[in-house]
């Protein structure tokens, strides 16, 4: 777990583990790196963790780490085989410990990374969607990266399963890229090593306005999405026109689920400035998304007053 300053988001998150691992704890490793002003992320482990059978390790880091820092040190305090990171505003839904226990027991040395359902959730914990998986499939790596690379939300972040000899070999979350390292870490793992998706869920995945990710839409964050594709495409699984291709899409939804984050709180001049990452060239050039096409269309027409709005729209 990575954590800065959000103390009352993150007992959530610890305690869920707690509970969700109770009857695996011998085998769950807990590791923290907290980055917050005070000392109460740190009391909180204390009272929560005396006694885990399964060990855990923290540190305050003074002066504090930024993001992508902070979840590879979370990483590098880790000793187990298997690792997944939990967000300090997400938390493990209650069956979520034997679930993973007895997926990674079952698991191949083929098998190097797992992908779990999760629960996308408001900050109150209600569900407001769930993205599963019908049933077990692995996917090599030119499926495994169709899939990443058209669906800006195919990965949430707590429901991978990484085995820790592969960030060994590949290296940690690139600070470079900032907030989304997680897609570049995703496109150069699942080019080597494909992804199992698990038919089970085993997390909530929070979005509310305090999320990391809520300042995302930018010009910065399309530049490096553009050179996340350009990797892409330098590993040589899958060939460019079709990589491209997929970026249009991605571009597409990416934008939308911004835009929609405003419309659905009534701000409409925020939702048009984020659709105005459209005209940027680095999106213009990967040209139309036929799938997103629609949905961008009614988009356009629910910020300059079209009452369209909100019946014909779908979350993207």
């Amino acid at each position: 777990m990575y954590t800065r300053n959000r103390s009352h988001l993150f007992e959530r998150a610890l305690g869920s583990i707690v509970s969700a691992c109770d009857p695996v704890s011998t085998h769950v490793e807990i590791t923290v790196s907290d980055g917050s002003d005070d000392d109460r992320t740190g009391r909180i482990v204390t009272r929560l963790l005396a006694g885990w059978p399964g060990g855990y390790r923290y540190v305050w880091n003074t002066p504090p780490l930024d993001m992508v820092d902070n979840m590879n040190r979370a990483i590098e305090l880790a000793s187990g085989a298997w690792i997944q990171q939990l967000g300090d505003d997400d938390f493990l839904l209650p069956t979520a410990g034997q679930v993973m226990v007895d997926a990674i027991r079952k698991a191949g040395q083929d098998r190097s990374i797992m992908l779990f359902g999760v629960h996308i959730v408001d900050l109150d914990g209600a569900v407001r969607r769930q993205q599963t998986f019908r049933g077990t499939r692995h996917l090599a790596p030119r499926e495994a990266l169709r899939h990443l690379l058209r669906n800006s939300s195919f990965v949430r972040e707590p429901g991978v399963l990484v085995r820790h000899s592969v960030y060994e070999r590949e290296g940690l979350f690139d600070r470079r890229v900032g907030d989304p390292a997680d897609i570049d870490m995703w496109v150069r793992l699942f080019s080597r090593y494909g992804v199992t998706c698990m038919p089970y869920s085993t997390c909530a995945y929070t979005i509310h306005e305090g999320a990391l990710t809520t300042g995302m839409w930018n010009p910065e964050t399309i530049h490096t999405f553009d050179e996340i594709f350009d990797r892409a495409v330098a590993s040589g699984v899958v060939p460019e026109p079709q990589v491209r291709r997929w970026q249009a899409d991605f571009f597409h939804q990416f934008i939308l689920a911004g835009a929609y984050r405003h419309l659905e709180k009534g701000r409409w001049a925020e939702a048009r400035e984020v659709l105005k990452l459209f005209d940027l060239l680095a999106v213009r050039r990967r040209g139309l998304s036929p799938r997103w096409l629609p949905v961008r269309i009614a988009f356009v027409a629910a910020t300059t007053g079209n009452r369209l709005w909100p019946g014909f729209l779908t979350y993207p």
